[in-house]
């Protein structure tokens, strides 16, 4: 069963801007999720035990129901990083009925949005870009995702922007994302819990 509200704290905008629509896609449009970006997961590694007690009164005084940390792992184990990320705040009391979760992307979050070619090429086209037709089987196998997903966005003329990243991730299969990126599932079923 879903949440009815998420405080997400991510690395950066675009980050927030990917997670806050695919949260949606997979919950419900109506969900309230407060988003935290980072600036960088230097300061998200840093702030993050502090930044959850953000959350504790989000919801006109109450919590939120779930807290989520993401944060890209870029080719380190990503259930090391989630496991130091709870280490982090062991002994630590957050008043959040569905407790605070961790995830890592096994890269990237670009890699999520390189999955489905028709909705890049689709949100591209919008702005005045070029079609898209390439596919990335495995993105995440890519070496450095983020880098690619900004070569392709300017071969197609396109510029990377939260918004474009939001947007894709509103077109984006999630089916075909969940075959191409293999932690999507998992994201999936902690966010549907």
């Amino acid at each position: 069963m879903s949440a009815s509200s998420y405080g997400i704290i991510v690395e950066g905008d675009s980050d927030s801007a990917v997670y806050d629509a695919i949260i949606r896609r997979l919950t419900s449009l109506d969900v309230h999720i407060k988003q935290l970006p980072c600036e960088g997961k230097t300061n998200l590694m840093k702030k993050f035990p502090s930044l959850l007690r953000t959350f504790e009164y989000e919801m006109g005084g109450n919590p939120v129901d779930m807290a989520i940390v993401i944060v890209d792992a870029d080719g380190r184990n990503p259930l090391e990083v989630e496991e130091r990320m709870r280490i982090k705040i062991q002994g630590k009391n957050y008043p959040f009925p569905l407790d605070v979760r961790f995830y890592a992307v096994e890269k990237a979050m670009d890699a999520w949005l390189l999955a489905d070619a028709a909705a890049i090429s689709a949100a591209v086209q919008g702005r005045g870009g070029r079609p898209l037709t390439k596919s990335y089987d495995d993105p995440e196998g890519l070496l450095d995702p983020k880098e690619w997903f900004r070569k392709l966005l300017t071969d197609h003329k396109a510029t990377y922007t939260a918004e474009l990243c939001r947007e894709i991730a509103q077109r984006i299969n999630l089916d075909v994302l969940s075959q191409r990126c293999r932690r999507f599932p998992a994201f999936a079923e902690l966010v549907d819990c």
